[in-house]
């Protein structure tokens, strides 16, 4: 519920930065030393009532302005407390910048290239084999340089005629080649390594690419064939499951096992119900075998091949042996391809967990270079390198004497010099995150991800600076987590702990939370009119409780059902046949039910109006009490921070239809 409050409140009041922007209108109102223009009240006024036709009515200014007024106090209080120095505020907030500023991190239109080509890759899939010269992401140059001749060689053959499959099965580093010889099946968009993907959706079909450097090592990626996209897929499957090495008469047992279920679908049994009872996939089994949607290249390729080759919603599969056994598949739904404007948000959020999203990156970091003038200086970098020459093929990086460093300039950037020694901090501060020492990278490549680094780190620290928005949206949440956070101190939580303050204002407004008129009565019911004649007696005699009565009526019913009853205070409205009876001591005429069974009422007394006790009336009390609270809080603030309004500038705001 605070969180929906909280939502609410920096929906209502956003973005008081406004006023920076506007700072030459008119003051509307002060209080204690702030000043809140007319151009600042105006917009969130606007933003938040921008479909009403009446909102520039008198009535309807002044009742935004108090609560806006309101706002800005709470605001004040919170700051004037030191509440956006505590920690918890300061790593939420901290938290919500890191997150917005991800959008400002990037260079858009790379990003907005990069969802449309996801897009149309998206539109088609790709069968294509591989050789792969495994070395690491990080590995010597050495190693580097000799998996990438290797790479070459192969391609060479391969050129020349030799068999693609067999070099693979010689040379690929990739497990997998023993079964299948290289050839990874069909695949589609972000289902590989981004490099390993663009070097198959770019090269022409029976051709083999160049060497492709990806974090496994080098790839030659020979394309096999392409094919429009399938698309995605859900359907529901029954497993009979085959043990590992299986003998003979194991398979005949499954099989014949998933061929007596089919002829059983066949005669009109639920395949739900089937897969419940005999598919041995106990995650699916539940859901009645339905799996998780899914695309070319996430299933084994049998599966997937049945699966796409069902033609309509409700057609099942001749059972289907794979690796695991035999399924009989059902076809769910197929839904087509989704537009751009469809997949654009779930294409968004794979992009920029994907490895292409660096692109963007590197953009927008050429263009901050060129926007804050970056200069490099060669001369003093060549130096650098030059003293840590004889490190270069250490598994560990050691750093030089760090003496004389800081004053030979690598670049500058924004009018600010980075010098040698700040690049030796940072290849120190890298090695420190690993527990072993930094694997060997060349060092250009690390004076690469440090001048990134430094343009990155200097262009979010200038956000606020230079997009107006940003800074009105981190305002918005700051005052909005602020605001919450304090009134949860004073107000919510105060209700819901202060219990001596609770008890005393229930005390103090116990009219406002009474119990109407009510009857304490008893609802019997009895199976027949014999029966409802007995019970009328025993209740009409007064000698024995409502259990008692029960009892001696049930004694020889095995069932206990001759003679049933309902007790308790009730309310008008409550129950339909409390509401039809007499209000008054005494016992109701019998009432004959549709099954024949006879209904009637005793009275024992009316209740006339009492006030509710505090647990019976404490969710409406501890609403209430919030809002005292909240009242007796503003009149303090108001005192606190005496408030001017200048209604000659509000009255502008008025419009008179």
């Amino acid at each position: 519920m605070k969180k929906v409050i909280k939502t609410f409140l920096t929906a209502i009041f956003p973005l008081l930065a406004i006023a920076q922007i506007h700072a030459q209108t008119p003051v509307l109102f002060s209080f204690g030393d702030n000043n809140v223009r007319l151009s600042e009240f105006d917009y969130v006024y606007k933003k938040n009532n921008v479909n009403d036709e009446n909102a520039y009515s008198k009535e309807s200014l002044e009742e935004y302005l108090n609560l806006y007024i309101n706002f800005r106090l709470k605001v004040k209080e919170a700051e004037s407390l030191g509440m956006d120095t505590v920690k918890a505020i300061r790593d939420e907030l901290k938290g919500y910048r890191d997150q917005l500023a991800k959008s400002y991190m990037q260079d858009k239109g790379v990003s907005e290239k990069l969802l449309l080509e996801a897009y149309d890759r998206m539109k088609w899939e790709v069968r294509a084999s591989h050789i792969l010269i495994k070395v690491a992401g990080e590995g010597l140059p050495a190693d580097t340089l000799k998996a990438h001749k290797l790479a070459g060689e192969i391609r060479k053959r391969i050129l020349k005629g030799e068999d693609f499959e067999k070099l693979a099965r010689e040379f690929s580093s990739d497990p997998s080649v023993k079964d299948n010889g290289g050839d990874i099946g069909y695949f589609t968009v972000m289902q590989t390594v981004y490099p390993f993907e663009t070097a198959a959706y770019t090269t022409e079909v029976g051709k083999v690419s160049d060497a492709v450097r990806t974090k496994f090592g080098y790839h030659l990626v020979k394309v096999i064939d392409k094919r429009p996209a399938q698309g995605r897929i859900n359907v529901a499957h029954i497993l009979m499951k085959i043990p590992e090495n299986a003998t003979p008469e194991q398979l005949a047992e499954a099989k014949k096992k998933a061929d007596d279920v089919m002829q059983r679908i066949k005669n009109g049994e639920p395949f739900d119900e089937l897969a419940r009872k005999y598919s041995d996939d106990k995650l699916s089994a539940g859901k009645g075998g339905v799996l998780p949607e899914f695309s070319t290249g996430k299933m084994v390729f049998e599966f997937e091949k049945a699966a796409f080759a069902l033609q309509k919603d409700g057609d099942v599969s001749e059972p289907v042996k794979t690796e695991y056994g035999y399924h009989i598949i059902k076809r769910i739904s197929k839904p087509g391809i989704q537009s751009y404007d469809e997949a654009k948000v779930d294409l968004k959020k794979r992009v920029e967990r994907d490895s292409r999203n660096t692109m963007a990156t590197h953009v927008l970091v050429d263009r901050i270079k060129k926007e804050y003038n970056f200069k490099e200086n060669p001369k003093n970098k060549d130096t650098f390198f030059n003293i840590v020459e004889n490190e270069l093929a250490a598994p560990k990086i050691e750093m030089p004497n760090k003496e004389g460093l800081e004053k030979k300039p690598l670049f500058d950037l924004a009018g600010k010099t980075y010098s040698q020694l700040d690049f030796a901090n940072f290849i120190e501060a890298q090695q420190s995150k690993k527990r072993d020492g930094l694997p060997y990278k060349i060092y250009s490549d690390l004076y690469e991800k440090f001048v990134d680094k430094t343009c990155l780190d200097y262009q979010d620290s200038q956000l606020e600076g230079k997009y107006p928005e940003f800074k009105m949206l981190m305002q918005e949440y700051r005052d909005g987590t602020l605001l919450f956070a304090l009134t949860d101190q004073k107000v919510w939580s105060k209700a819901l702990q202060d219990t001596t303050g609770l008890k005393a204002f229930h005390e103090a407004n116990k009219k406002n939370y009474m119990w109407d008129q009510r009857l304490d009565a008893g609802i019997f019911t009895a199976r027949d009119a014999k029966t409802a004649k007995a019970a009328r007696k025993l209740v009409a005699k007064g000698k024995l409780n409502t259990q008692a009565i029960l009892d001696k009526i049930n004694a020889k019913d095995s069932t206990k059902s001759l003679l049933t009853s309902q007790e308790g205070i009730f309310e008008k409205g409550q129950q339909q046949l409390i509401d039809q009876t007499a209000w008054a001591a005494g016992i109701s005429d019998n009432i004959t039910n549709p099954d024949n069974s006879i209904t009637f009422v005793q009275v024992k007394k009316v209740i006339p109006p009492t006030p509710k006790s505090l647990e019976e009336a404490r969710g409406f009390i501890v609403s209430d009490y919030q809002e005292f609270l909240e009242k007796d809080w503003i009149k303090i603030l108001r005192e606190k921070y005496p408030v001017n309004v200048d209604y000659n500038v509000f009255n502008t705001l008025i419009k008179h239809n």
